[in-house]
């Protein structure tokens, strides 16, 4: 599954650690905005002397007071807890505080808190968290603190260059008068985007190129194309693919069956390192004809 644009946002509010990681966090957050000497107090519980944490900033002393609730808590809880942390500024003899919180504030509610008190006030409210969090020097913070999950790295990678995503060709709507297929199909296999896709199809019978073509990101399930493909009763075609990240080529056999008023086909995709080999045979092919017979 792919990484959500907002993960850190929902995870963030959706908070469910408790409060020794939630205070842990909120002390990355600070060190990041350039806190310094900063001195946690009993995130494992227990008396903290009415501060998280004690910091240094601007030649200021600075206490760290976290709200880490899960979800959105009315604007009555938040003020209610940040009157009760406004406490600890003078008994720490502190010129300010940092109030790091995983909830949403308004322009006019952050205004109206920081308005009760003639202190500094920094309040780090969810938005800006998520802000500074989502800097891609905090990556190892954000998998630390389950803001991420560990994959998500090589998933953003991924969707840059197409992972182990792959693709393969069907023809299908065949007419056995003009003895046609009738659409070209060209079918993603894999969760990423492919970028710079080429496409060469050779008759490996006769030797021949019968198709080349510059199809450029393929990020669809699937893509069709109307076509007129001559076939013969039984075709050995090998398509050969590459792309951003990498190549590969598929082998698609396919054999003229009258009964069944088609051409039955067996295909295997393989050569990308990354992606798992597919093959697929139709139900009646074996029955038919036996088993493909592939070419080196």
């Amino acid at each position: 599954m792919s990484k959500r644009p907002d993960e850190t946002w929902y995870r963030l509010r959706e908070w469910t650690h408790g409060q020794a990681p939630s205070e842990r966090l909120a002390a990355q957050v600070l060190l990041a905005e350039g806190y310094k000497n900063l001195d946690p107090s009993r995130p494992l519980g227990g008396p903290d002397g009415r501060r998280d944490a004690i910091a240094d900033r601007d030649r200021k002393k600075w206490i760290m007071a976290v709200y880490f609730p899960r979800g959105q808590q009315s604007v009555g809880a938040i003020k209610k807890k940040f009157l009760a942390d406004l406490a600890g500024i003078d008994s720490n003899g502190a010129d300010g505080i940092a109030f790091v919180t995983n909830q949403e504030l308004t322009i006019n509610e952050r205004d109206r808190l920081v308005g009760m008190t003639d202190k500094a006030v920094e309040l780090y409210h969810l938005e800006r968290c998520v802000a500074v969090l989502d800097q891609p020097r905090m990556g190892p913070v954000r998998r630390q603190f389950y803001l991420e999950d560990e994959n998500a790295e090589e998933r953003r990678h991924a969707t840059l260059t197409g992972g182990d995503t792959y693709a393969h060709v069907m023809l299908y709507h065949f007419d056995l008068v003009e003895a046609v297929a009738q659409q070209f199909i060209v079918i993603k296999d894999g969760e990423y985007p492919l970028y710079n896709v080429s496409i060469r199809i050779i008759d490996m019978d006769t030797g021949q190129q019968q198709y080349a073509q510059e199809w450029g990101d393929v990020d669809a399930p699937a893509y069709f194309r109307s076509a007129k493909w001559s076939l013969k009763d039984e075709n050995y075609l090998r398509v050969f693919f590459t792309a951003r990240n990498g190549h590969w080529h598929q082998d698609l056999i396919l054999m003229r069956s009258e009964q069944d008023r088609c051409w039955l086909a067996a295909t295997r995709v393989f050569g990308l390192q990354q992606a798992p080999d597919l093959q697929h045979i139709d139900t009646e092919f074996r029955g038919r004809f036996g088993d493909p017979v592939w070419k080196p």
